[in-house]
């Protein structure tokens, strides 16, 4: 019988996903290796993990079956793994919800306006699943314009490899094979980039998945939500059911609430992912002040358990790293050193240092 997921979407088969077992062991993710210099990144560099794999310091030696035959099929396809409150259909909340998700993929002049559709066609017709995610999600929520939303991010169940292959497919179907896909090693981030350009039409991730020395993706919804900075940026939408997804459970309250409250969720020790989200968190505060009441000290009391030393083991790549995300920040820099300082002070002070750095 085929897989049949939500919206009546068929595909003859389906996907290995974790909690699966291979072997009387349990599919706990889905790492990457990177393919040699020149060549492209492809399923054959996909990963299986396995319990066990939790104390290697490197990825084993280990392919990734494309199909879950074989295996006993007991990981659930997101969101089956999410309770029916953490799921709503997107006219139970506003009619036009839908209408901005449709508008947003199909905007003209939009860089991955072409690639989107096709894209998602061609990851449903594995098996997968992909969502809407990250800032394109929360900003259709809570009624951005379409032509104000700057990036489209997706995630999904597909590992990084398999999404290789996916969008190179789709990729020369469309004739932008000129086009091509990328892989950060250290975030598994897929991009797809025109030649002679940085400039990214979308950007992937497969569900975040902890536990491991490196990097890993699995297919989890509640679990890639303990990776994100704050609740309201946890939401995904599915477009073809128009569902909000609020696998933490509170996201949607947190965000369209009669007080925004930033609530955070990174479960990240290293320094760099915190300092990212400490300057996300003065993007979103100076963007959204006077467009309604917020509540940030959910945040100050997270940021007050930071060690205020926390900063000295940063590279200065690290510190490069924080400077673009600082330069995302609108806000004059006046107003962003006032703001900090009603931060506790090791918020306050990686903010100033990354001021003093520019």
């Amino acid at each position: 019988m085929p897989y049949r997921g939500p919206g009546q979407r068929t595909s003859s088969v389906r996907p290995l996903l974790e909690g699966d077992e291979v072997g009387n062991r349990r599919v706990k993710g889905f790492a990457w290796k990177a393919p040699r210099p020149g060549d492209r990144s492809n399923h054959h560099n996909d990963v299986l993990l396995l319990d066990g794999d939790e104390q290697m310091d490197t990825p084993p030696d280990r392919a990734v079956p494309q199909t879950s035959e074989g295996a006993v099929a007991v990981g659930l396809m997101p969101p089956d793994d999410l309770l029916p409150e953490e799921r709503r259909k997107a006219g139970s909340v506003d009619l036009e919800i839908a209408v901005r998700a449709d508008a947003l993929l199909d905007l003209p002049g939009a860089p991955w306006e072409p690639l989107v559709r096709p894209l998602f066609a061609a990851v449903h017709a594995t098996g997968h699943r992909m969502w809407v995610a990250g800032g394109a999600a929360r900003d259709v929520v809570m009624g951005v314009a379409p032509q104000d939303v700057n990036d489209l991010d997706l995630s999904g169940t597909v590992a990084p490899g398999r999404f290789s292959d996916i969008t190179y497919q789709t990729l020369r179907a469309l004739q932008m094979s000129e086009c091509r896909t990328t892989v950060t090693p250290s975030s598994l981030v897929c991009a797809v980039v025109k030649p002679g350009s940085m400039k990214r039409l979308i950007e992937y991730r497969g569900l975040s998945r902890g536990g491991f020395r490196f990097p890993v993706v699995g297919s989890r919804l509640a679990e890639d939500a303990r990776h994100r900075d704050y609740s309201f940026n946890a939401l995904l939408y599915d477009i073809f059911d128009h569902e909000i997804y609020d696998p933490c459970g509170h996201g949607f309250e947190d965000l369209l609430g009669a007080v925004r409250r930033f609530m955070p969720l990174n479960q990240s020790v290293e320094p760099l992912n915190l300092g990212h989200v400490v300057l996300r968190t003065m993007k979103f505060a100076l963007r959204w002040e006077g467009d309604k009441e917020l509540d940030l000290e959910p945040a100050r009391v997270w940021m007050s358990k930071l060690p205020p030393e926390l900063w000295s083991s940063l590279t200065e790549n690290a510190w490069d790293s924080l400077r673009k995300t600082w330069e995302e920040i609108t806000a004059p820099v006046g107003r962003q050193l006032e703001f900090a300082s009603t931060l506790p002070q090791p918020a306050r002070i990686l903010i100033e240092s990354v001021i003093g750095r520019v």
